[in-house]
């Protein structure tokens, strides 16, 4: 009888705490890797590079504008890859990365468009 009451305990705090963490997936928790707040910044890249990508298919872009926001978005990871060597992104860092992603998604749309590049350093900012 003891050994059901504890098993029975036991079995009730796995379920509560499998509603925890499936209640922090939908409600801003962590997101895969455990970073708080960097699922939707790895969001943002993924369709960032859809976009790139869709650009070049649909001759938006040229070779040459297509390798320029390659390395634009591989720079972003650097910087987030260098922000998560603490193991988490805190406020200040994801506004950075924020940043960065506004910019580059300002930068596809410009070249999409037939923006052009403005030579300086536009895609490092």
């Amino acid at each position: 009888m003891k050994k059901t009451k504890i098993l029975g305990v036991l079995c009730g705090l796995f379920l509560i705490g499998t509603a925890e963490a499936h209640s922090q997936d939908y409600h801003g928790g962590a997101d895969f890797y455990g970073q708080r707040g960097s699922g939707r910044i790895n969001a943002d890249q993924w369709q960032q590079r859809q976009r790139i990508k869709s650009g070049l298919a649909r001759g938006q872009l040229t070779p040459r504008e297509y390798q320029q926001l390659a390395r634009q978005q591989q720079h972003i990871e650097r910087v987030e890859q260098r922000f998560k060597r603490d193991g988490r992104l805190d406020w200040r860092e994801r506004q950075i990365l924020k940043a960065k992603l506004t910019r580059a998604s300002e930068d596809i749309r410009d070249l999409k468009q037939n923006g052009g590049y403005y030579g300086g350093n536009r895609f490092y900012r």
